[in-house]
């Protein structure tokens, strides 16, 4: 790779994880060109040049950030449950506040609506595959109904409520979302 390639693919490396940072830190709505460049140290003309607009750039920042995270969650192993709720709470608890400010402008944003569906789609996926052996068979008129039960039970909103809205400590926080897994995994019917 040529000096001037790597140097491009720094510079793509600074954008990302400054548009990264910015989202987790504000909201979509105060997020700014300007404000991508003077963290990333990237002119604003180059962020347009390779990303065409801060919309483009939050997709390629979608992208990318799902395959990191995606990565991290399948390292899981299925059916551990405790496990399961260490590496959806670290997720949680770096991402979870940005995530509500961007269900408030779901609607607002084209690119919002791709993460939010992507996240979704991401979720639904990983929980049925750690939870894959409290499942009953595909085929089986239930399989829906248990899957999710389990999606409801680790989804960010209820990380919300807990956290936030009611201000339980991230211990127990845990002990309840593990109270809900346990008895779900318990009461599973082939």
């Amino acid at each position: 790779m040529s000096e001037r390639a790597k140097q491009v693919a720094r510079n793509d490396r600074k954008i990302m994880n400054a548009m990264s940072d910015l989202w987790i830190e504000l909201p979509l709505s105060e997020i700014t060109l300007d404000k991508i460049s003077q963290r990333s140290g990237v002119t604003v003309r180059t962020i347009l040049r390779k990303f065409g607009s801060k919309d483009g750039l939050l997709e390629a920042c979608i992208e990318n950030d799902a395959d990191r995270f995606t990565k991290m969650r399948m390292q899981v192993t299925p059916g551990d449950l405790d496990g399961i709720l260490d590496t959806l709470l670290e997720e949680y608890e770096l991402m979870g506040d940005a995530l509500i400010r961007s269900l408030t402008v779901e609607y607002n944003f084209h690119s919002t609506q791709g993460l939010l569906q992507k996240a979704r789609t991401m979720h639904r996926e990983w929980c049925a595959f750690v939870f894959e052996p409290y499942l009953p068979a595909k085929t089986s008129e239930s399989f829906e109904t248990v899957l999710s039960a389990f999606i409801a039970s680790t989804e960010f909103y209820l990380w919300k409520l807990l956290r936030r809205d009611l201000g339980k400590s991230l211990q127990q926080c845990k002990q309840i979302l593990m109270h809900t897994l346990e008895s779900l995994a318990a009461n599973v019917k082939n």
